[in-house]
């Protein structure tokens, strides 16, 4: 009995083992998988800590979106109030691009002018005769210069092209040359002065002067008709008028209202065509308040002539009487605006200038006499006008195509000035980009014409301004909306949503459902974007609604639209449009206003909502504070993972080595059986 009853336990072990397989032994016996069945049910831990930590970076990950999008809220509200609001951006813009562009600065005022292009501003351009295809330039030391500036360029010789190449190089800044070939087998050499102005005239000197002179691009100046007018004693004779004096003071010749003067010019100076009579004069407008009215004279004062004593008796003198005529108040003298002030005269030949017009100081005025007269005996300077002083200095007669003792044999252009009016003054710049006639503004001179120039706010950078606040605004609502919400609606309400940005703003609705700080930062702004603030307009403009900016811009509807109820904002353009042309300094106090007036922004939309993001994206602040906090629940949930993980091995070591005792120990029952069979077959033989 005993025997069977051994038998029968081996059996049964051997029947309750048979799925036990301890790994790296050969056997029947699998325990692998009731090894990882208690290890899998002892990790739940792990596995609750791992979700709490996706969870936690899902969390965070909310936490810095809405950190970058209200950084950018930040930064739009800031812009729109601080020193670089677009508020004070100006834009110049011209009735007429092909005569004038301008660009202006902020400091830029706002002012329409009227502006006329009589002449663009140009550089020397001269062209040499037709030099054959393999004409040799010789070696030399090749000088040219503009105004002060000289450039030499030293060529050890070569073709044309060479030559072109090497002075380029060298020299741009003063001078680019180009060969055209005008013929298959020749070409022309052409030199263009690099700075424009009447003063910056192109010259050759040292071997660039002997090419300029054998390539017949220069020659020598074939009049000797320039000439400088001098104004002294011995040449000007001067003429007191009614109501002021002339004078003449280094070189200058100052004419009071209605006085004159002649400028003798003898010897003759004989004119030819091409040359120019140039002079430099102020005209200045003295107003009427230069002149005194006359008062009633006060007549003579006769002393008392006393008394005498006659016999004790005091007799008075009679009074003195005078019979005084009449005074007669006399006429104002005639207001007279004459601006034709200049008179050439040639013997009995006179030529009057064209009537200038009032200036701001001195302004320099060319004229193309030889065009006019064939000489010059001398020039009558009248000033006939009432309220004017007329200042006349540094005249000469030149010609304006020569450089120094030579001139261009064919110029393609020759340098000068620009000359324009601006407001019906005229004036000279040596240059086609103007910066100092407009505040802030820079002209640039296209062509001859007339043109309106307004400077006006940038309405497009204001208004782009608004719309970047807007659009940041509305992102924070939708971000808070998603985050603290479940309705799939809140999503598909959003219709600038990608496919992908949908599904991605559906993994995280809901995640921070109930959290007090989001619900409280959506009511706050909400409440910010509605409150009224003080502008200079009063409750003419107050709040954003009247500027277009509203829950509901676009006008009643037939039903409501739960978007309006969850803080988001439309604007209606036209309505934002017309209030910026209207209105843009107030808007701009809407947004930031100097209530105190202390020079310091203290209220607006912008500023209110600058100051409280600024509470959640600063150093130290509410997103760093959580964040931070949600970092170290992290690192716990990991370090208890660890803590886990380190146990579930030991627990794992511990099963392996108890498994492998029980299989140690079937197998030995097992062997065990084995023998008692066999030991049971020899007692039945």
């Amino acid at each position: 009995m005993a025997f069977f009853s051994i038998v029968i336990a081996a059996m049964t072990l051997q029947s309750a083992y048979s799925q036990i397989s301890i790994p790296g032994v050969s056997s029947r016996f699998e325990t692998n998988q009731m090894i990882e069945d208690i290890i899998d049910a002892e990790s739940a831990p792990i596995r609750r800590n791992e979700q709490r930590i996706e969870d936690l970076e899902k969390e965070r990950d909310a936490w810095n979106r809405l950190s970058r999008d209200m950084s950018a809220l930040q930064d739009a509200a800031n812009t729109l109030y601080s020193f670089r609001n677009p508020f004070l951006q100006r834009i110049a813009s011209s009735t007429d691009s092909s005569v004038l562009t301008a660009s202006a600065v902020r400091e830029a005022p706002e002012s329409v002018s009227s502006l006329e292009v009589l002449q663009t501003a140009s550089a020397d351009v001269f062209r040499s005769a037709s030099l054959p295809e393999d004409f040799r330039v010789p070696g030399g030391r090749y000088t040219f210069g503009i105004g002060d500036s000289e450039i030499s360029v030293p060529f050890e010789g070569g073709s044309i092209t060479e030559f072109v190449a090497s002075v380029n190089r060298r020299a741009s800044q003063i001078v680019e040359v180009r060969s055209v070939r005008d013929t298959r087998s020749s070409r022309i050499l052409i030199f263009e002065g690099q700075i424009t102005g009447a003063a910056n005239r192109l010259n050759f000197a040292d071997d660039a002067e002997t090419l300029a002179l054998e390539t017949n691009t220069i020659r020598p100046r074939a009049t000797e008709a320039d000439r400088d007018i001098r104004l002294a004693r011995e040449t000007v004779t001067l003429e007191d008028g009614e109501t002021g004096s002339a004078g003449l003071s280094d070189g200058t010749v100052v004419l009071e209202p209605t006085s004159s003067a002649f400028i003798d010019t003898e010897p003759r100076v004989v004119l030819e065509e091409g040359l120019v009579l140039s002079f430099e004069i102020s005209v200045e407008n003295l107003g009427r308040e230069e002149f005194r009215e006359p008062v009633e004279p006060r007549g003579p004062t006769v002393p008392e002539l006393g008394e005498t004593e006659l016999d004790g008796v005091r007799v008075p003198f009679a009074s003195s009487v005078f019979d005084l005529p009449e005074w007669i108040r006399p006429e104002p003298p005639a207001v007279i605006d004459d601006l034709n002030i200049l008179t050439l005269l040639d013997g009995s030949q006179d030529f009057a200038l064209p009537p200038l017009e009032d200036t701001d100081g001195f302004m320099t005025i060319s004229f193309p006499v030889g065009e006019a007269l064939a000489g010059l005996t001398g020039i009558e300077v009248s000033n006939r006008s009432t309220f004017r002083r007329v200042h006349l200095q540094n005249i000469r007669v030149y010609d304006p195509d020569s450089v120094g003792d030579f001139e261009p044999v064919l110029a393609l252009e020759t340098a000068r000035d620009a000359r324009l009016r601006i407001d019906g003054i005229e004036v000279n710049r040596d240059t086609n980009d103007i910066d100092d006639l407009i505040e802030g503004v820079t002209l640039s001179l296209q062509d001859t014409g007339i043109a309106r120039l307004r400077v006006e706010p940038d309405a497009e950078a204001i208004k782009n301004a608004i719309i970047e606040f807007l659009a940041l605004y509305n992102q924070i609502m939708v971000e808070t909306n998603i985050l603290t919400r479940t309705s799939r609606e809140i999503v598909s309400q959003i219709s600038w949503f990608t496919d992908e940005e949908a599904a991605e703003a559906e993994e995280r609705l809901g995640l921070m459902q109930g959290d007090s700080t989001l619900n409280q930062l959506r009511s706050r702004l909400q409440t910010i974007m509605m409150n009224p603030y003080e502008t200079r307009l009063g409750s003419e403009l107050r709040i954003l609604q009247q500027i277009g900016v509203s829950s509901n811009a676009s006008g009643p509807g037939a039903g409501v639209d739960t978007r309006q109820l969850r803080g988001y904002l439309e604007m209606n353009e036209d309505v934002l449009d017309a209030a910026i042309a209207q209105n843009h300094r107030a808007i701009r106090d809407l947004f930031g206003f100097d209530t105190d007036r202390d020079g310091i922004i203290d209220a607006g939309a912008a500023f209110e909502v600058h100051n409280y993001v600024r509470g959640f994206t600063q150093t130290g602040g509410i997103i760093t504070t959580r964040t931070q906090s949600i970092d170290r629940r992290i690192s716990d949930a990991n370090t208890q993972i660890g803590r886990d993980s380190e146990r579930l091995e030991r627990r794992e070591a511990q099963l392996r080595r108890e498994f492998a005792q029980m299989e140690s120990a079937v197998d030995s029952m097992e062997d065990m059986r084995r023998r008692l069979e066999g030991l049971n077959t020899n007692q039945n033989r």
